[in-house]
């Protein structure tokens, strides 16, 4: 079997605050980094360095987290903006947290016949004139992966780390 790395890209969360409701203003011009345009978009973008993570918060308490690469850096950023939200004065509790996509990168080393891949593989869709790779999608979940000639890969709809393995492996096991 072919060993196989993968490098996660990004990891979009949602996060919960139960019975909140933000005064999208206030947060706005209270935490730096953080900007509201109402007639573009009806949250506020929050993008914060340390760590580095982007937030989209809504008026409904409702918060999508994006843009870090492990689930620890995420948990702490959020961490960091339920502390933040708390010092505005927002009464906010444990936010309920659930991945809902981690976009993963993975080189198998050597080349694949997209064609062959095709054809033998009732859940893989190739169309070279509209896209240049081959849709790999994994049975039984939302997983999929964007394989591309030279061998390498985007793996696109994984919850966990152990989705993403799956995948690999059993890409692995179709190209031996």
């Amino acid at each position: 079997m072919v060993d196989v790395e993968y490098k996660v890209n990004n990891i979009v969360l949602t996060v919960s605050y139960k019975d909140s409701k933000f005064n999208l203003e206030k947060i706005a011009s209270n935490l730096e980094g953080a900007r509201y345009d109402p007639e573009v978009f009806p949250g506020v973008v929050y993008r914060k360095t340390e760590p580095k993570a982007s937030f989209l918060i809504f008026e409904s308490g409702e918060v999508n987290c994006l843009g870090t690469k492990s689930i620890e850096v995420a948990e702490k950023a959020i961490e960091g903006l339920t502390e933040r939200l708390k010092g505005l004065g927002f009464d906010v509790r444990e936010p309920e947290v659930e991945v809902q996509n981690m976009v993963a990168s993975a080189d198998f080393h050597r080349r694949f016949d997209l064609e062959r891949i095709a054809r033998n593989f009732r859940n893989a869709e190739y169309e070279p004139e509209v896209f240049p790779g081959l849709i790999f999608r994994m049975e039984e979940t939302s997983v999929a992966f964007l394989l591309f000639v030279e061998g390498n890969s985007i793996c696109v709809g994984a919850k966990s780390e152990e989705e993403i393995q799956e995948g690999v492996n059993r890409i692995a096991e179709v190209i031996e």
